[in-house]
Order: structure tokens, then sequence, then C-alpha cells
């Protein structure tokens, strides 16, 4: 029995608003599921979608590709396919444990038989059970661990958590899905097959192993160079891909899959000391990484005298698709801290409002103006549920 697992598909992501990114992200589903016709049956470890509720572009985008490939398909929920604020509410006290997923796209998908939706069930896929668990925050590992009780024995485990001790680029140690190692010990599982972790081929010794992200997720995962006074690489770009099982007897042996990268995606760090380094640095990295429909993420570091203009840099780039630059200098002089009734009495209602909350938000705020947005995303959640 061959079972071709994916992960972490995440339709419908546009990467900086980018509608070539998102089309990336399908391209690189549809090429996963083309993989998958060597397969008895495709695997999807959570995520597919990036939004619970995806756009109708998405959706018809989805059917296509699923309809295209004609391949028997099985997925569980991820923490972005469904509401983690009701699921948190919920979890545990569902009768039926499909319904915490409440109406998200995957139940739609699952009535329409495009997947088969395993949230706490088992399915026979012909002599091998898969067993799926959807994503759970680890505040209830307690409640995890008495649900995976359910599974067959010798079934191939699907989860989309992280488990603590893995080592990976994404996500950070304090995710609220990562679980302790615990809660896997003493399992009859054959075989995690694990989402949620985006890096490729990930493992753990409990015996999980991550598909990892079909795309790029985020900046960390660029081909990373850095710049001090010439250029050296600092960081290839992330590998992405897919993992083949082959189930015989009490015995999976595991074939990783590499899916190439569709465009260049650069990280270009430069360590300067002043405005005139900048622009000498930065005539060096466009003759690099001026490639057509790359998207290149300029950073800039150090104590500079004097402003720098950002959009002066951006357009020593002409034909790259995308170039994000985010000023992270300093000036040697200390900033003026800001005064005025105006700025005064929004902060007084911030800390009104938000008690020791506010400095969490203005936090959030620069991560946000700098790109980041899922690290903002994390950093409120963590101090909303703390």
């Amino acid at each position: 029995m061959k079972i071709l697992h994916i992960s972490d598909a995440h339709l419908g992501r546009a990467q900086y608003h980018l509608p070539e990114r998102e089309e990336d992200y399908f391209k690189a589903f549809e090429e996963a599921l083309r993989l998958g016709k060597s397969a008895d049956v495709v695997l999807v470890t959570g995520d597919l979608f990036d939004t619970r509720r995806p756009s109708n572009k998405t959706l018809l985008r989805f059917v296509e590709a699923v309809e295209a490939a004609g391949v028997v398909l099985y997925a569980i929920g991820g923490n972005h396919d469904f509401s983690y604020v009701r699921y948190r509410a919920e979890a545990g006290r569902c009768p039926r444990p499909r319904e915490c997923l409440y109406d998200t796209a995957l139940r739609l998908v699952d009535r329409m038989r495009l997947a088969r939706l395993l949230c706490w069930e088992a399915a026979d896929v012909g002599g091998v059970y898969i067993f799926g668990a959807c994503a759970t925050p680890r505040d209830y590992a307690a409640e995890y661990r008495g649900l995976l009780q359910r599974m067959p024995p010798g079934s191939v485990l699907a989860i989309h958590q992280a488990v603590e001790g893995v080592k990976a680029r994404y996500p950070a140690e304090d995710d609220d899905y990562t679980m302790p190692q615990a809660v896997f010990q003493g399992l009859p599982y054959l075989h995690i097959a694990a989402g949620h972790v985006h890096d490729h081929l990930a493992k753990h010794p409990a015996g999980a192993v991550w598909a990892g992200s079909l795309e790029i997720w985020d900046v960390g995962e660029f081909e990373t160079w850095d710049y001090r006074g010439g250029f050296e690489k600092a960081q290839d770009v992330a590998q992405k891909g897919v993992v083949l099982i082959d189930v015989a007897g009490k015995a999976a042996s595991l074939k990783p899959i590499s899916l190439p990268p569709r465009r260049p995606l650069y990280r270009v760090r430069l360590f300067i000391r002043e405005v005139k380094e900048a622009f000498s640095a930065v005539e060096e990295a466009a003759k690099l990484f001026d490639r057509e429909g790359a998207v290149v993420r300029l950073e800039l570091w150090g104590v500079v005298e004097g402003g720098l203009k950002t959009g002066q840099l951006a357009s020593r780039f002409s034909k790259a698709l995308h170039v994000d630059v985010v000023d992270r200098t300093s000036s040697p002089q200390k900033a003026v801290a800001l005064r005025g009734t105006a700025v005064e009495e929004l902060w007084r209602l911030m800390k009104e409002k938000l008690g020791p909350h506010a400095d969490v938000v203005l936090k959030a705020m620069e991560l946000i103006r700098d790109g980041e947005k899922e690290a903002a995303k994390r950093l409120l959640l963590k101090a909303l549920y703390d």
C-alpha cells in the first residue's frame, strides 16, 4: 500500500499580496497531486487551505485540481482550516469530533466527496488504517492523547502538530500546537505522518516525519545572503517536497520526493555603516539578485547617520517581481520621544483598555509594518490566551 504524504498546501495564500505567489501555491499542489498518481491514496496532513473560509476562486481551483488528478484524497484539519477561538471553546466536548470543524471548507470538500475528512476517525485504505487527528492546541494534550487511543493498532497516524524537541525553522518552539512527546508514547501506530512543521523531512524520535509545506512560507525560508563589504551566502532556499509511504506488513518505508522552487526568492541582509554604503551595496545586490520573476527582501542593518529613502533603493531593481525593503537601521543618537496631547491621550486609552497588553499591541504593529504578519498573529494569540 502506497500513501503519498503531502501537507500544508495553504491554498489561497498570496504572499506579499502577489497573485503570482498565490498561483505558485496552486502549481505546487497540482504537481504534488500528479505525483500522487503513482500511489494508492494521497494524504494531506492539514492546512489544505490558508484560511477557514477560502475564496470561491480558491475552492474552484481546488476542485479542478483534484478532478484533473483523479486521485483518492484523505485530509485532516490543520490550525488554518478552522476557527482557533471556537475550537478552544468547544474542544473535548463534541459528541461527534468531526463537527468541531463547524462551517469550514473541509466539511464542504468531504460532502462533495472530493476528499475524505478524517477527524478522530480511521479509514481502511486497503488493509492499512489511516487514523486522522485534527490540529489541537497543546492546552488539551490530555484530551488529545485520549482521542488518539481510538486508533486501530498498526495505523498510519496523521497529525497536524509539532512535537517538543523537533528542530525546525517554522513553527517557533512556543507554538500553541506543539505537543509534548509523552502524548505519543505507548500508542500502537506504525508511522506518524505529520503536518504543521514546514521543514521537508523534519523528523522526531517519537516516529514522526513531516512532509513540510509545498511552497516557501515566509522570509525565513528564502535563500539568504549577507553583505559586509562583500556578499556571502548564509542559507540555501528551504527544500520542499512530499513523502511516499510504502506500507508492507508491519513496516513502513519512506521515499522523499523533492519539489523544485518555482521562482527565485532572496533575502538580502545589508550590514552598513553609512548611507553612501547602502546605495553601493544595493547596486551590487541588483547585479546578483535582480532576476525575472524574483521576490527580493532587502534588509538594512547597522547604525547609520541620516535617513534612508527605501523607495530609491528598491528602484535599482527592474526585473524582479517584487522588492520589499525593510529598514532596521538605528541612529547613533537616541531617538526623541514622541510628545504632545494626541500621542499621550492615545497611549492613555490603550493602557486603560488593554492594560499590560498595550505593549504587545505596539510590538505587533511594528511586526506588521515590517511585513511579519504571522509573527504578529502568534504574538497576539499568545498574549490573548496566556
